[in-house]
């Protein structure tokens, strides 16, 4: 609908009328929260060059399509070129918004999490950390945006190993959270199923069972027994259930959530396949290793299909691999299987 609304404005208004501009503009927008990065990409930096030649560099207008740019290139993994256009739209908002405009906030939060996604986790703490700072003062403690960036918060202190200090972040949006969104509300339960990563991660995994069920129970009667986030709750209460070494529960969980995740998402995509190395694990756990082999390379043939046999989560199956053909006895096909492991972590030489 968008892009015939454009195309009609085109004819009658000239390409670079702002009418125009604005329907193209919310075509690429439909584009992008449908999924399509890529096209939304290109229908974005159109607008913004064509509103920079019509408005100018630094007028709203062309920042915002600029940073839709930005927010495009970041879904398709293009984090470092996100970062460049990112960093630049921030400074002219600076210039023309100050620090303290809604959309300069916005921008350096996006740039937070880019920075994150780049491996810079202290320089993306910091800044996530002033922009809820500056968010909380100018909008208030329980606002969504200031709640988005504290979960953003929460997110990088667990990349930096302080579950502590996450466990307690994710909490307080959870709770703020409750509070204006209802206990039962998806966003709620998001912070909620954090805070649960976090007291797996301290080793607190009686607590985390329990968290998992009433999130298990909520996600149920919201979404759905099938639907995705159900299914992650439950596999997080199974690997807990590992955790507190109750291996035969936590095998006839993985293998319900496994086998729910290939009738709703597919055999081979990467939630059904971390749960079918749930079932390898416990399998090990067991002390069934002979079917924990056949799971071990069944995940590592489905993701080198998926990924490709040089990608990380291949590799890690491939090194799960190993270490049951270890536990096996067969020896020299383990150290094979690492050798040639090792060897797609070497960088090339010349």
């Amino acid at each position: 609908m968008h892009r015939s609304v454009a195309d009609e404005r085109e004819r009658a208004l000239g390409p670079d009328h702002p009418d125009t501009l604005a329907s193209r503009y919310e075509h690429a927008f439909a584009l992008s929260r449908a999924g399509r990065p890529a096209d939304a990409l290109r229908e974005f930096g159109r607008v913004a060059q064509r509103r920079a030649g019509v408005l100018g560099e630094e007028h709203p207008d062309t920042l915002a399509a600029r940073q839709e740019t930005a927010y495009a290139l970041g879904r398709l993994g293009r984090h470092a070129e996100a970062h460049d256009v990112y960093a630049q739209v921030l400074a002219a908002r600076e210039r023309a918004m100050g620090a303290d405009h809604p959309d300069t906030l916005r921008c350096r939060h996006n740039l937070a999490f880019t920075l994150g996604r780049l491996g810079r986790l202290e320089e993306s703490y910091r800044m996530a950390h002033e922009v809820a700072a500056a968010r909380a003062r100018l909008l208030g403690p329980g606002h969504p945006d200031t709640l988005v960036t504290r979960y953003e918060v929460a997110h990088t202190l667990g990349r930096l190993g302080r579950w502590a200090d996450a466990l307690g972040t994710y909490r307080e949006v959870a709770a703020a959270r409750a509070r204006t969104l209802g206990p039962d509300h998806p966003d709620t339960l998001a912070a909620r199923y954090e805070a649960g990563i976090c007291l797996g991660r301290l080793g607190r995994a009686g607590e985390a069972l329990e968290l998992y069920r009433d999130l298990v129970a909520a996600r149920t009667r919201g979404q759905g027994a099938d639907d995705p986030e159900t299914l992650r709750a439950r596999h997080g209460l199974g690997v807990n259930l590992g955790r507190l070494g109750r291996w035969e529960e936590a095998l006839a969980e993985a293998r319900e959530v496994a086998g729910a995740r290939a009738r709703v998402l597919g055999p081979e995509h990467p939630d059904t396949l971390v749960s079918g190395r749930e079932v390898a694990v416990c399998l090990g756990w067991l002390g069934r290793w002979e079917e924990a082999l056949a799971a071990y390379r069944g995940i590592a043939a489905a993701r080198e299909r998926v990924f490709g046999p040089d990608h990380p989560d291949t590799l890690a199956s491939r090194h799960d691999e190993a270490q049951c053909l270890e536990q096996l006895g067969r020896h020299t096909e383990a150290v094979e299987l690492y050798r040639r492991v090792a060897g797609a972590h070497r960088p090339a030489t010349d």
